[in-house]
């Protein structure tokens, strides 16, 4: 079996679009789970600056499920944790302002 497929999450966007992700962490910051993902088509554009995505977990009725997290300094807070782990990698942090 292949390891890299258990850390693929896929993931559907506001258009139906399914996009895939490597989970590349969980994080426990404040009672909450986060999940750290990174496109797939980031590592097959081998970026120097990757950017992932951070979502929290939470549980609906025994099922969990990915929910954005609106909160700047949340999000700052998890990724800096993410960050910590990883200090060697060059991660940036998705914000949807970077789009605009």
């Amino acid at each position: 079996m292949d390891m890299f497929a258990d850390n693929v999450v896929t993931l559907v966007d506001e258009e139906g679009r399914e996009i895939s992700f490597e989970m590349l962490d969980k994080v426990n910051y404040n009672g909450n789970d986060y999940i750290v993902l990174l496109p797939l088509e980031e590592i097959e554009k081998e970026d120097e600056e990757a950017e992932v995505i951070i979502l929290r977990i939470e549980d609906r009725d025994g099922e969990e499920v990915y929910v954005g997290v609106e909160d700047e300094e949340e999000l700052e807070n998890v990724f800096e944790i993410f960050q910590s782990r990883f200090d060697d990698e060059d991660f940036d942090m998705y914000d949807e302002e970077d789009e605009e």
